[in-house]
């Protein structure tokens, strides 16, 4: 008698889990349990995996001089045919492209960075095959040091600089959701109270000039030289122009480790320091008031209230 039934067989998740973990192992091992081989062609080599019919296929790196670069793919080859990896390109001029691919075929990108002979790079990053930042680096020259982020969110582009005062609540240390400080007014114009912490603690108090026209937090010669023999202060080896046209002077990026401002203290302030002896002018600018959630100010009564 021939009995015939149906085994009805519902699989559960360990079972599940294996199922795939099998799977990955048997995709891995193609790629990992190869032929490796040395294929010479007349403008390179190819050093990796092949399948029976001699075709590049699984892990490799194919190698190509051509007459302005050398183009070298390191990653998964199927049947002749680059699918994901690393494509590096080393310019005849010095410069050089590296280049991760998810899936070459398609032009899907993971990162991407270039690097010029002078020691400037710009890397990419993607996502889903969109770009969502670039950040920029500069080798040695007047830019050492200087790191430059954009980052990307549908139309809008966000610029962000090490040489800014860029807001970070965690760099504002104080109990109170808002400090008024008065403002000193002297010849129609008004300063702010600075406090700069020093090594021996105590406090070197200094009263700079609010200038609503400046972007920067800008320290004077005479008063640089004394942070510096009394404060923690970071130079941080960033240079640039400032001034107008036919009254241009270099300056330098600093980082002074802490300051006091009304019953705030301010971490890692952001300031430009001329090169010259002679300018000792004393400026807080708008960019400066960027470290805080909110700044008001009140001209009636003189005083400006900085909220955490």
């Amino acid at each position: 008698m021939l009995i015939c039934g149906v085994i009805n067989f519902k699989p559960d998740m360990k079972h599940i889990i294996l199922f795939f973990f099998s799977i990955f192992l048997t995709l891995n091992s193609l790629y990992s349990q190869c032929s490796q081989e040395t294929i010479s062609y007349n403008n390179g080599n190819y050093i990796g995996c092949v399948n029976y019919e001699g075709e590049k296929h699984g892990k490799g790196i194919l190698t190509s001089n051509l007459e302005t670069q050398i183009q070298i793919k390191e990653g998964v080859f199927e049947n002749d045919n680059f699918i994901k990896g690393t494509l590096i390109v080393k310019f005849f001029s010095g410069s050089t492209n590296t280049i991760v691919y998810s899936n070459y075929p398609s032009d899907l990108i993971e990162s991407e960075l270039y690097q010029w002979s002078n020691g400037d790079k710009l890397r990419t990053l993607y996502s889903g095959g969109q770009k969502t930042k670039e950040i920029s680096t500069y080798g040695p020259g007047d830019s050492e040091g200087l790191i430059i982020e954009k980052l990307f969110s549908g139309d809008k582009i966000t610029t962000i600089r090490n040489t800014d005062n860029n807001r970070s609540p965690d760099d504002i240390i104080g109990e109170s959701e808002f400090s008024d400080v008065k403002l000193i007014e002297r010849d129609n114009q008004y300063r702010i109270n600075i406090g700069f912490p020093t090594t021996d603690g105590n406090v070197m108090n200094v009263p700079i000039q609010f200038d609503s026209g400046a972007t920067s937090f800008f320290i004077g010669n005479r008063l640089y030289k004394d942070l510096v023999s009394k404060c923690e202060v970071e130079d941080m080896n960033v240079q640039s122009v400032s001034g107008g046209v036919g009254s241009e002077f270099e300056i330098k990026y600093i980082k002074i480790k802490s300051i006091k401002i009304g019953e705030y203290t301010v971490k890692d302030v952001i300031a430009v320091v001329p090169l010259r002896d002679d300018i000792n002018d004393l400026l807080i600018g708008i960019g400066f008031l960027k470290k805080f959630k909110e700044v008001l100010w009140s001209l009636n009564s003189n005083l400006m209230r900085f909220y955490k």
